[in-house]
């Protein structure tokens, strides 16, 4: 496959990530916020569609490496689905590979990327600051790199395609304290903090709680492999250790899950104990609907994933986004609106009605 084409190097300066939470303010419905996310789309997406559309129309196809953090996580599945989908449909190829959480095996998969000669990347990284070696290679190399989900710095990578983490952070905790009555002790399980959403994360929750004095942070641990078993035994130690905890906000709802098992093993009664996290995994859906879960928070991934893939194929012909930014919406999904959705429309296969 040639590869020949001339590819533009992006040496611009970089836009600073906006603070602006994305959603309303956590006082709005889940309702309002469903119809929100269905219809706030960045103009920056807008015009990556376009371009996207115009880039698939030449004689050769394009060739785009993906490389996500772990397939273990069903929200990198779910990405990788849209990716593949929307691929299909443009003939564009897709050289794919799992990152494993290993920075190391990932920047080899991304080095062997470059070395095809592929025409963008998009990738996951495992580690905010072991992976810039590959993002340079691939800058000197002449080939654009978006991040989507996890990032590094704003001046080794071609832009980040995702929705406004800090923002959405800041949201979720404000909600956690809603549910805790605005006072009390709260637990953080979180993921690894060498990954760029776990340090965004926790500046979202670190602007709510400045607001909110009533709110002791008790405990932070740390859930090295974002796993649920590992969450189970986080969780049982935190509530032996904390037993006036009444609230425990998890990095993910892998994590989550795993609080959820543990406050059931240990014969507490969910009700009292206000639990959320992110990617509205199908088993914290239902834990929501069943009421012991009260918050998670959709990416609408399956669209993310095609959003970053259109982001990709226009770079790789030249067309950069207007800003470094590219946002994707979010759902927040509570006892108000989970029975009304379904599967496809919480990962963002289908339109919201």
């Amino acid at each position: 496959m040639n590869r020949t084409r001339n590819r533009r190097v992006w040496t611009g300066s970089i836009a600073a990530l906006s603070m602006t939470l994305v959603l309303a303010g956590c006082s709005s419905s889940s309702s309002d916020e469903a119809t929100s996310a269905e219809a706030a789309v960045s103009e920056e997406a807008v015009a990556a569609e376009t371009s996207a559309e115009e880039a698939a129309s030449g004689d050769e196809p394009l060739t785009i490496g993906v490389s996500f953090y772990s397939q273990q996580i069903p929200l990198f599945v779910e990405m990788l689905e849209g990716v593949n989908d929307l691929a299909a449909e443009l003939g564009v190829e897709i050289i794919f590979a799992d990152g494993g959480g290993s920075a190391e095996e990932q920047t080899n998969q991304i080095e062997n990327m470059i070395t095809s000669g592929v025409d963008a990347i998009i990738a996951s990284p495992v580690d905010a600051a072991a992976m810039v070696p590959a993002y340079q290679s691939a800058a000197a190399a002449g080939i654009p790199i978006f991040s989507a989900a996890n990032k590094v710095a704003d001046e080794y990578e071609t832009g980040f395609v995702g929705p406004d983490l800090v923002g959405y952070a800041a949201q979720t905790m404000d909600r956690i304290i809603e549910c805790m009555g605005g006072k009390g002790e709260l637990v953080l399980i979180t993921g690894p903090p060498q990954i760029s959403f776990v340090q965004l994360q926790q500046m979202g929750w670190d602007a709510s709680l400045e607001k909110n004095p009533g709110i002791k942070i008790v405990q932070t641990l740390v859930d090295e492999d974002l796993s649920t078993a590992k969450a189970v035994d986080l969780a049982n130690a935190a509530l032996t250790a904390n037993p006036n905890a009444t609230g425990i906000l998890s990095s993910t709802d892998n994590i989550g899950v795993g609080v959820e098992q543990a406050i059931k093993g240990q014969g507490i009664d969910p009700k009292t104990i206000c639990t959320a996290g992110w990617d509205a995994q199908p088993n914290a859906i239902e834990l929501v609907k069943a009421g012991s879960y009260d918050l998670t928070l959709s990416y609408l991934s399956y669209k993310w994933g095609q959003i970053a893939l259109e982001t990709a194929i226009a770079a790789a012909k030249g067309n950069l986004p207007d800003s470094h930014y590219v946002v994707t919406d979010g759902l927040f999904i509570d006892s108000s609106n989970v029975n009304n959705l379904t599967a496809d429309q919480i990962k963002g296969k289908t339109p919201i009605s």
